[in-house]
């Protein structure tokens, strides 16, 4: 961002300084190129100052929420915080009205779903940052699936409550908005839901392991899968009904899903007979007309792309 904003600069001052515009009463005093390169300067010292800012405001949040983070009672005594500073003292509101807004609000703060919710909103958004700052994916994707699988670990004590809370975008928080990482907090391929962690790996972990580790693609998909079956089993341990559709409708269309995948980015062979034994094992699925589409498609762009490739050309001497 930086160079682009100095480049642009530096670009429209010299097109600037080469066009010879006489009835313009500037062009009688005309930039030096010292001084052009004496206005870089500063525009560099102003942007490394934003920049600067920016790392130590977020430097400044990763502590902050990961104290926070550490309890119950930190992260309640955090959340009422930032509350009171965006909503009572920039509003100049008296201690009694804060206050008063506490006493109503305590039960609905200080409860244990509430509080589970809170904690993962807080180490979430830590991790988000590491993702906007650089950190490299090879690190983060093996935190980022530690993270959800304590989420779902967790299910039980964060409740109904607790999950619809992280399945809303962590950017929404207010300690995103009291640190101000609500505009600012952009990330490529990264999910700001920490409880949609079909979503984290689709945006975040399967597309690393496409590009860095395809061999490791399979695996990947077995961990997601088997945190769905677990979050399942959690919600509806005594709902046999609920389970047994998740057993016969749900889990064949994610098995399916990774047979795909593994035909389009791994191998062909291997996703084929995966997709065959899905087609042959679940032959009453509602799915079964769609998949079977897909699969002919797949074939047919396969078969084209083969065709497409010229023939090896024998150059070996000849006998004769």
């Amino acid at each position: 961002m930086q160079t682009r904003i100095l480049q642009f600069t530096a670009f429209f001052l010299g097109a600037y300084l080469a066009t010879p515009t006489s009835a313009d009463p500037l062009s009688a005093d005309p930039l030096s190129e010292e001084e052009i390169n004496g206005l870089l300067e500063e525009l560099s010292v102003i942007e490394d100052f934003l920049t600067g800012e920016r790392v130590s405001l977020r430097t400044s949040a990763v502590h902050a929420f990961e104290a926070a983070s550490s309890s119950d009672k930190a992260a309640y005594e955090f959340y009422v915080q930032c509350h009171k500073t965006l909503n009572f003292d920039a509003k100049d509101s008296s201690f009694s009205e804060f206050r008063a807004w506490r006493e109503k609000n305590e039960d609905k703060i200080n409860n244990k779903e509430n509080l589970a919710a809170i904690r993962f909103q807080l180490q979430y958004l830590v991790l988000t940052m590491k993702a906007a700052e650089g950190v490299k994916r090879e690190t983060l994707i093996p935190e980022l699936e530690n993270f959800v699988t304590d989420i779902v670990a967790d299910t039980e004590n964060l409740g109904g409550m607790g999950m619809r809370t992280l399945r809303s975008s962590v950017k929404s928080t207010i300690f995103a908005e009291a640190y101000k990482l609500n505009k600012s907090l952009e990330v490529d391929n990264w999910s700001f839901e920490p409880g949609n962690f079909g979503e984290v790996y689709d945006q975040s972990v399967f597309p690393f392991f496409r590009k860095e580790a395809p061999e490791a693609l399979s695996a990947a998909w077995d961990r997601r899968i088997n945190l769905e079956k677990q979050s399942v089993i959690i919600r509806y341990e005594d709902n046999d009904y609920e389970l047994e559709k998740f057993e016969t409708e749900r889990l064949p269309e994610l098995y399916w899903a990774k047979a795909t995948d593994i035909y389009i980015n791994v191998s062909p062979k291997q996703g084929s007979q995966a997709m065959l034994a899905m087609l042959k094992g679940n032959p009453g699925h509602t799915s079964l007309k769609k998949w079977l589409e897909q699969f002919r498609d797949l074939l047919a762009t396969t078969a084209e792309q083969s065709s497409a490739v010229p023939a090896a050309v024998d150059e070996s001497p000849s006998n004769e």
